[in-house]
């Protein structure tokens, strides 16, 4: 059988044509304002306020966001330059809606895929170089002023029903990490225990999560002015993660060269006074973390227990 190929080169050029038409028309007549007001109303129905400068469409089958600014249920304020997400077409032919999606988010970048269908929706995150410095919805959650850039990946499982348990892990990474002010609050002090200017080095998590529970398998901080290292941490997955209980213990090794930087002279008296009953033989201090985890709290606790 002979092969028509200049028939084909037709039919080729025809669909190619298609496709390109259909992708422009798309652009010139895309509804930027409809697309806002659906984007602000799918945001209220999950308890979250949306605020979008500019929307236009965004690759294929996509939708690109310019100045989001997204407020969640807690208060927090949650700054997003640039949004872009698109329908995965592949997925779409099996009947399945999965989005991909690329974020520019505190000098960072964070991007993943989102399953939409199913009682149970994979999640999958690739974050690259977030500024901890400028994630001032983190700083209100904790009380501590962190830096430090962060990269990692998070796979999880996530149940569409409300009362669903995720299950999946989440790998990160902190580097340059740590704290340059805040109260860390410890009972029987009045308002905590002022912080200085201290370096973390790198901060390493590895959290497992199941059984509506995210456990830390390490976390650790290492190479600065502190050595901190967890044993047991845990907290408890929930909708509004700040009030999520948590607990373990924590051992906190700090440098002996700490002690001669300005602002910490006057730190040293108040934490040996108040850590005293936890110092263990090699120097470090052993606390157990309570609280929740926008708002934990430590207790001494004497060392071995």
């Amino acid at each position: 059988m002979k092969i028509d190929w200049s028939r084909r080169r037709v039919v080729a050029a025809y669909a190619a044509f298609a496709v390109l038409a259909f992708a422009l028309s798309l652009r010139w007549t895309f509804p930027s304002e409809a697309m806002k007001e659906r984007l602000i109303m799918e945001a209220g129905k999950r308890g979250w306020q949306i605020d979008v400068e500019h929307v236009s469409a965004g690759g294929l089958l996509g939708v690109r966001a310019r100045g989001v600014k997204l407020e969640t249920a807690s208060g927090l304020s949650i700054p997003v330059e640039d949004l872009t997400a698109s329908l995965r077409i592949l997925p779409l032919l099996t009947g399945r809606r999965s989005v991909a999606f690329d974020a520019d988010v505190y000098d960072g970048r964070i991007r993943g895929i989102a399953d939409l269908t199913g009682d149970v929706r994979q999640l999958e995150l690739d974050v690259q170089g977030v500024d901890l410095g400028r994630a001032l919805p983190l700083r209100k959650a904790s009380g501590l002023d962190l830096f430090g850039v962060v990269t990692g990946k998070a796979d999880l499982a996530v149940p569409a029903a409300p009362d669903g348990r995720p299950t999946g892990r989440v790998d990160l990474t902190v580097k340059d990490a740590g704290i340059s002010g805040g109260q860390l609050p410890i009972p029987g002090m009045g308002g905590g225990l002022p912080l200085p200017n201290t370096g973390l080095g790198s901060v390493v998590a590895a959290v497992k999560v199941a059984d509506g529970k995210a456990t830390f398998e390490k976390l650790e901080a290492t190479g600065g002015d502190a050595e901190v290292r967890t044993d047991g941490l845990y907290f408890l997955v929930q909708p509004r993660m700040e009030f999520a209980p948590i607990a373990g213990k924590a051992k906190v090794k700090v440098a002996e060269a700490f002690w001669g930087k300005s602002g910490a002279q006057g730190f040293r008296g108040l934490a040996e006074a108040a850590l005293a009953s936890s110092k263990g033989s090699d120097g470090s201090w052993n606390l157990a973390v309570t609280g929740s985890v926008g708002h934990p709290r430590v207790n001494p606790t004497a060392p071995g227990r």
